[in-house]
């Protein structure tokens, strides 16, 4: 399993890290070998750095040969999109970009959803997803990749609560204030424990910019998958596809659907000074494997 560790240190090359930047920041969402040549970095260099990128996640390819690219993958952004753009509000050319950028995942979404949702209604989800994860974002270069995955989560939860689609098996929502400790924790645990047998969400009251890094970390040894988690809003949508809704000191922020399981962990934030993460971390695996317990003895909502 490749980690952070992992994609740190290749990126711990100055070339390497170059050549990411270069795929990251290209204006098209992605570029050829051929296009990362420049001063004092030869082809060969740029194909070696490329195949690294590759075999540790950061980077994926589409075609081969003089037609091959190469585009950035979500973990690029997430874990190192500070490190290639700098903390600012996007500018013109960014937002010209972006707005090219979510005309192409409305697309390729309505192709996803065809026959259940309207190319307006999937167009309006990947908008409105882009507008409330941006009110939050420290780094706007990666906000149409985080919207993409934003807006099919929400397409896939409104689908399935709207009755759109069959509900195979059961759908766990953690939620916790920032949505970058607990609920992300608990949310890992799961899917390590449960596969595919379990949907999972998760999502944020006043959700952070990004996961805390020591849970990441903490994630990270116990050997379980981010999948791909970052910080996002609690949005109507997810709360009705929910069987079960986990909140995680959050309060009263759910709406309360009928034939839902609503649950309320009191379990300490591991944010706060003092706090032992990998007491936490515990605590909640043994919370997760009771509830697992629990999914398995009841048949999901209808």
């Amino acid at each position: 399993m490749t980690t952070a560790a992992d994609q740190a240190l290749v990126l711990g090359d100055p070339d390497a890290l170059q050549v990411l930047t270069l795929v990251m920041t290209d204006a098209r969402g992605g570029a050829g070998p051929g296009e990362l040549v420049g001063p004092g970095v030869s082809s060969r260099t740029v194909q070696a750095c490329l195949d690294r990128l590759l075999t540790v996640g950061l980077v994926e390819q589409t075609g081969t040969g003089a037609g091959g690219r190469y585009t950035a993958t979500a973990d690029a952004y997430m874990r190192f999109g500070s490190v290639v753009e700098p903390a600012a509000p996007p500018g013109l050319a960014t937002v010209r970009t972006h707005a090219a950028a979510l005309d192409r995942v409305a697309a390729d979404l309505a192709g996803t959803f065809r026959g259940v949702f309207s190319e307006q209604t999937v167009a309006r989800y990947v908008h409105d997803s882009y507008d409330l994860l941006s009110r939050r974002a420290r780094v706007a270069q990666h906000l149409p990749v985080l919207a993409a995955r934003f807006a099919s989560d929400r397409l896939s939860s409104l689908a399935r609560g709207e009755g759109r689609v069959p509900r195979r098996g059961s759908e766990v929502l953690f939620v916790c204030i920032r949505n970058a400790a607990r609920s992300q924790i608990a949310a890992a645990a799961l899917r390590h424990h449960a596969g595919e047998t379990v949907a999972v969400r998760t999502a944020g009251s006043a959700p952070a910019a990004a996961v805390d890094p020591a849970v990441v970390a903490a994630i990270t040894r116990r050997g379980w998958s981010m999948a791909l988690e970052f910080p996002k809003p609690l949005t109507d949508d997810v709360v009705r596809a929910a069987d079960y809704v986990v909140s995680l000191g959050c309060g009263d922020a759910c709406p309360v659907y009928p034939g839902r399981h609503y649950l309320d962990w009191d379990v300490l934030d591991p944010a706060v000074e003092g706090v032992d993460i990998e007491a936490v971390v515990t605590d909640l695996e043994w919370r997760v494997l009771g509830l697992l317990t629990q999914i398995d003895s009841r048949p999901p909502s209808c």
